[in-house]
């Protein structure tokens, strides 16, 4: 019988990880929660695409959404080796339409009170991409020894 090689965490690399644990909690208590259910004759009566924002544009109201999605592509960073701006920016756009598609779903089917918006998608992609650029920037800096210890790969 082979015994396998089990690598153990730094702290700094426990303190990823747990951290990563706390933002998705957070992210997913942050874009879900209060979950309100309307059934019977309380339910929202419009149709189905009036419930979808295509509007795009964009106003401080945007900024939330800007950097919720930032820690993600830091957290891809600390986590792949192979890491690069455009994965970063698919996932985050991949999440960010995860998102609205689950809020769209329990607004339609259970009549809750958060609607997709596609304003909110684009921010959201955006936020990741500048979250990987600031990582990024950080992390080739030869005076940051102290955040290389943080990544989970060497």
């Amino acid at each position: 019988m082979r015994s396998a090689k089990v690598k153990s965490f730094t702290v700094y690399q426990k303190i990823t990880v747990l951290s990563f644990i706390a933002y998705i909690f957070s992210v997913i208590y942050l874009t879900f929660f209060p979950f309100q259910i309307q059934t019977g004759m309380y339910a929202n009566q419009t149709p189905w695409l009036s419930r979808i924002n295509f509007d795009p544009v964009l106003d401080l109201s945007a900024l939330p959404n800007l950097l919720m999605l930032a820690p993600l592509s830091v957290y891809y960073y600390l986590f792949k080796k192979e890491s690069t701006l455009f994965k970063a920016v698919g996932l985050g756009f991949c999440i960010s339409f995860d998102i609205e598609f689950f809020q769209f779903l329990t607004n339609y089917f259970l009549g809750g009170w958060r609607g997709a918006d596609i304003a909110d998608i684009v921010v959201n992609t955006m936020g990741a991409a500048l979250g990987y650029l600031l990582v990024k920037t950080l992390f080739t800096n030869e005076t940051s020894s102290l955040f290389q210890k943080f990544k989970l790969y060497s």
